[in-house]
């Protein structure tokens, strides 16, 4: 036998990715309840305390603002300050009028037009990373309710494309030729799938089988073989032909290259859907934990990043406690602003915060 042909080479490679991207969304499903644990258990109580601090902080710095005492200079530092802070916070809890009214009042801006700048900023990044379309009400300060919007949005999508081919199907008279390909690729696509789960249904089916302990095992085998069928799951059908002596790896070395042409675009739509899927599990955690979207991070990486905040997290509270205390003393509170410095090019007044 000859070297392997570059489609089988292909099917190869996609055999080896499928496999990686299945373990890695079952690690995924294993840790993400860790991670959620760990979140709920240990930072969200300390972020809430923080947050709790800061908006006494605000205040702090509000009175301050107002002092006769404090100079210009200072004055436009608190005001950096205050913006800032407000910023964060309005980002966790909208609904916070004594923070907006801070926000507004020394930012000279107004935090709802800020709001939406930011939301159409963060669509238009969603629809770059996964192609969906997002509506302008949709919560992204929610990861539940954004997942589920993304959830649904992909659903109308997979809608709307079967009933423009189901309309194409109607009307072949008005389908291109390339169009009337794409058709027959993909119903041949379809029926490859249909041809194994078939031949496995036929051997598997629970009902033939009259002794007890294979009556059970086929009623296992074929439990598998609809779940790998409802999903368009090529490889798990395979796999259970191979199980059952349906065919062997010599079989499967013989299949000519247009059927495994096949089988590597049915393969090469697993491995973009499990990504898909995988993606949209590192968003959730990342949204819901403030981190940057589009930074890809295995399950060990964010429950690393994770201790990493709680630790940073416990830091900043007793940070922030000492500052409340000390800067109770506006002269404690003007030489620690001395060592303060706005920055300049910030896009904090230019721009939303991201």
């Amino acid at each position: 036998m000859g070297p392997p042909s570059r489609v089988r080479k292909q099917f190869n490679k996609l055999v080896k990715k499928l496999e990686t991207e299945r373990a890695s969304l079952a690690l995924w499903r294993e840790e993400l309840p860790k991670i959620r644990a760990l979140a709920d258990s240990e930072y969200r109580p300390l972020a809430q305390l923080f947050d709790v601090h800061r908006k006494q902080f605000l205040l702090a710095l509000d009175r301050a603002h107002a002092d006769k005492t404090m100079g210009k200079k200072d004055k436009a530092k608190l005001v950096d300050l205050i913006c800032t802070i407000a910023a964060e916070l309005m980002q966790i809890d909208q609904n916070d009028v004594l923070t907006k009214d801070l926000y507004n009042k020394h930012s000279g801006r107004d935090f709802d037009q800020d709001m939406d700048e930011h939301k159409a900023h963060m669509r238009q990044m969603v629809a770059n990373m996964t192609g969906v379309e997002l509506d302008d009400d949709v919560e992204f300060n929610s990861p539940a309710a954004l997942l589920e919007a993304m959830h649904a949005k992909m659903s109308k999508q997979m809608q709307d494309k079967e009933a423009v081919e189901q309309l194409r199907a109607a009307k072949p008279a008005k389908l291109s030729a390339r169009e009337v390909r794409h058709q027959a690729e993909e119903a041949k696509l379809k029926q490859s799938v249909r041809d194994i789960f078939r031949k496995l249904a036929s051997a598997l089916h629970p009902d033939r089988e009259t002794d007890t302990a294979e009556h059970g095992r086929k009623t296992a085998l074929m439990k598998r073989a609809n779940v790998a069928y409802a999903a368009n799951d090529l490889l798990g059908l395979l796999e259970l032909q191979l199980e059952v002596d349906q065919i062997d790896q010599t079989g499967l070395d013989s299949l000519g290259d247009d059927r495994i042409k096949q089988y590597n675009r049915i393969l090469d739509g697993q491995v973009r859907e499990i990504g898909s899927e995988i993606l949209a599990l590192e968003s959730a955690i990342a949204l819901d934990m403030g981190w940057e979207l589009g930074q890809r991070r295995t399950p060990k990486a964010m429950l690393k990043g994770l201790r990493v905040d709680i630790a940073e997290m416990r830091a900043n509270i007793k940070s922030i406690e000492a500052d409340l205390d000390a800067f109770g003393d506006i002269k404690q509170l003007k030489a620690w602003l001395k060592g303060y410095h706005i920055i300049e090019d910030d896009s904090m007044y230019d721009q939303p915060w991201f």
